[in-house]
């Protein structure tokens, strides 16, 4: 009779438990802005281990940049170091309200 008591509330417990943690996992894994991650950061974004080093930019090397889903203007500019303004100005034909996975934007003239 004791075990059936216990079971009534282990069971939901290990439900949250296991979808807390696989949450967790997807959650980390993501390769997306935002994640947490400062693998996909451009350096100046990176953290520094700690030291009061002062920041500095990035120069963009790169020409252009590929779309990909999820990505918005605000996003490539963090990633790029390009402002939106200045991306808006090298690319005044893209729809910024819908950009298409694939399509290449100028980061330089």
């Amino acid at each position: 009779m004791a075990r059936g008591r216990a079971a009534r509330w282990l069971a939901p417990l290990a439900i949250v438990a296991v979808g807390g943690t696989a949450y967790g996992i997807l959650k980390s894994g993501s390769p997306h802005h935002g994640s947490g991650s400062s693998e996909n950061r451009p350096a100046a974004q990176k953290k520094s281990g700690g030291s009061a080093a002062p920041t500095t930019t990035v120069k963009v090397t790169r020409r252009t940049y590929v779309v990909r889903t999820g990505d918005t203007l605000s996003s490539i500019s963090l990633d790029t170091g390009v402002s939106v303004d200045r991306l808006q100005q090298l690319n005044p034909d893209v729809d910024v309200q819908a950009l298409q996975p694939g399509q290449r934007l100028k980061l330089r003239s």
